[in-house]
Order: structure tokens, then C-alpha cells, then sequence
């Protein structure tokens, strides 16, 4: 895919987004100030609308092939859209997302029936009959693990382009899609990170996150299950701050005797903020961890690192976020 195509689904996003800024106030698709959020005006959230339109547009131009995951992408824009107005309830959200999941998995034929070499370097784990619902399960825990990392200016943004650059690192087949969803989340960015501006002019939105989610999963998911792929364990590196924060909130919240969907301020981003840098320096100190994360995963594969042992050292590094973030809420309340 060339520059000129990739300028144009940049284009695209950036003025639509714009566009759709001058609307926002009017359809109520803002963000007021709170004291879970970090900003101090009324924002528009439509950053993720404009993200669609990038990706509609070099889809339709340049990938027809992936027309049904854009279907299933529109799906889960209009619902988060609808979220974004009126705050839909969590079990509503779950049940629209696994459908949309169990749609992906029906219109493209992707899914997960392999998790690789997990338990010794001579035994697949085959999903067999479970193949459906673990990808459900795994879609579902992408999407919500995104969703939860838009919690700062340019921070969901950012993480996904990582994400897409060490995939493209890793990916052996066609990355069509893959420069498509990054030129379509860079025009966002521009709107949404801190440069040259106090505050960032556009949210993307649960419109944006949770399909942004989807679209990682499915291009993680595809990437992993062919022949010539990474390992599934691999996926865990390339998601691993958005999905060690996502199950370590989960899991601390009902320890403390909070509901798991309570909105808080123990995001790895927000105990940051809290220690005193900016918005920018935590922006910048959470891209270079995600950074490295994402780059010890692919050169531990790279080097032939059995997938036992990456799984190992994911979850060594897991457990021990997971104490300290135990410990800190404990101190905090």
C-alpha cells in the first residue's frame, strides 16, 4: 500500500474528526469533567468516529477482502456511539460485544484453534470444540482491555500504534490492514495528544476504543493462527500494559470490596499522574515501557524462546504488578 493511499485514510480521519467536533455539543456526544477524569473542559467524543471513516475508506479501497470485519467494526462504533450519549449498562455492552465477536468469527472464518506449545515444546494446546468460545473470550477481553487504556490524552491512541508496529514486525503475510488502522488512528492523535495545546480537542470515545479493540484482536488472532505466524503467547506482549492493568484492576477492585466495573483511579496511568509528572511524561514513560514490552516479546521469539517459558515470564511480571497494585490500594484507603 502506498504513501498517496496511506495520506488519503490519514486525510480522511483527521477531517473527519475535525468535522464532526462542530456536532458534537449538539448530539451530546461529550465528555463532562469528573472525578475519574482527567480533563478540565466539556470534550467531544468523536474521535472514533473519524477513526471508522479511515478505516472504512481503506477498506473499501484498498482491502474489500476485509469487508466483514468492517461490518462488524461499524456495529460496535454505533453501539459505543450510543454509549458514549447515554451510558449503556455493563451487561448490555458484554452481550453486544460477544455477539459481535461470535459475528466476526461466522463473516471472516478467523478464530483461535491453537495456543501454541503452552505446556511443553512437544504437546499443542488445541482448542478443538472450546475453539469458539475461547475466541469469543479472548475478543471480548481485548476489546474491554482497550477500552479501559483511553483514560489519558493520547494514551489509548499511542498504545494501539505500538501495538500495530510490533505486529507489523511480527506479521508474515499481508499488512494491508494493518498500515490502514495505523494511518486511520494517527489522524485521531492529532487531535488528541497534548502537542502544542494545553488539552487534547477530541476523546475517542467508547465508539473508538472498543472497535479499535476489536480490530487488534482480530489481527492478532489471524496473525497467530497461520503457519507462518508468532505464537498466541506472543499476543500477551504486544497488548501486555493495556491487558496486565485491564485483569489486574479487575481482580484488585472485588478484592477491596468494589464492584470490578467501578470507576476509579487505579489505572497504572492515573498512579503515575498521582506521582507528579505531566500528562506528556506519563504519556512518554508508558510508550517506552509498552515499547520494550512489545519488543522483548518479538525478540523472544525471534530468538526460538519456547512458548512455555515466554508465557512464564509474562505472568512473573503480571503477578508481581498485580501485588504492588494489591498493596498500594490497601495503603491508599
Amino acid at each position: 500500500m502506498g504513501w498517496v493511499n496511506l495520506s488519503l485514510v490519514f486525510l480522511t480521519a483527521l477531517f473527519v474528526t475535525g468535522l464532526l467536533v462542530r456536532f458534537a455539543f449538539r448530539f451530546g456526544l461529550v465528555a463532562v469533567p469528573g472525578e475519574h477524569r482527567q480533563h478540565t473542559a466539556p470534550t467531544p467524543m468523536v474521535g472514533g468516529l473519524g477513526v471508522f471513516a479511515g478505516l472504512a475508506l481503506g477498506v473499501l479501497c484498498w482491502s474489500p477482502a476485509d469487508l466483514g470485519l468492517l461490518s462488524c467494526l461499524a456495529i460496535l462504533c454505533l453501539v459505543g456511539m450510543l454509549d458514549d450519549r447515554i451510558t449503556l449498562p455493563s451487561w448490555l455492552r458484554l452481550l453486544v460485544q460477544g455477539g459481535v465477536a461470535y459475528l466476526m468469527i461466522k463473516l471472516t472464518g478467523v478464530r483461535l484453534e491453537s495456543l501454541g506449545f503452552l505446556v511443553s515444546t512437544k504437546y499443542e494446546v488445541v482448542l478443538g470444540p472450546w475453539s469458539m468460545p475461547m475466541t469469543i473470550f479472548a475478543v471480548i477481553g481485548v476489546i474491554n482491555a482497550t477500552n479501559m487504556s483511553d483514560g489519558m490524552d493520547g494514551l489509548a491512541g499511542s498504545l494501539v500504534i505500538i501495538s500495530l508496529g510490533v505486529l507489523l514486525l511480527l506479521t508474515k503475510t499481508d499488512v494491508t490492514l494493518i498500515w490502514i488502522a495505523i494511518a486511520s488512528v494517527s489522524g485521531f492523535l492529532v487531535l488528541n495528544l497534548r502537542i502544542g495545546r494545553a488539552r487534547a480537542k477530541v476523546f475517542m470515545g467508547d465508539a473508538g476504543s472498543t472497535m479499535i479493540g476489536l480490530l487488534l484482536a482480530y489481527l492478532l488472532i489471524n496473525a497467530s493462527q497461520q503457519s507462518a505466524g508468532f505464537p498466541p503467547v506472543v499476543a500477551l506482549w504486544v497488548l501486555a500494559l493495556p491487558l496486565i492493568d485491564a485483569v489486574s484492576v479487575l481482580i484488585v477492585r472485588p478484592l477491596r470490596g468494589r464492584s470490578p466495573f467501578d470507576a476509579d483511579r487505579v489505572h497504572y496511568h492515573h498512579l503515575i499522574l498521582d506521582r507528579g509528572l505531566s500528562v506528556n511524561q506519563t504519556l512518554i514513560l508508558v510508550v517506552v515501557v509498552q515499547t520494550v514490552c512489545g519488543g522483548f516479546g518479538a525478540w523472544m521469539f525471534k530468538t526460538g524462546v519456547a512458548d512455555n517459558h515466554i508465557l512464564l515470564v509474562f505472568l512473573i511480571m503480571f503477578i508481581l504488578y498485580l501485588v504492588a497494585l494489591y498493596q498500594y490500594t490497601g495503603r491508599k484507603a
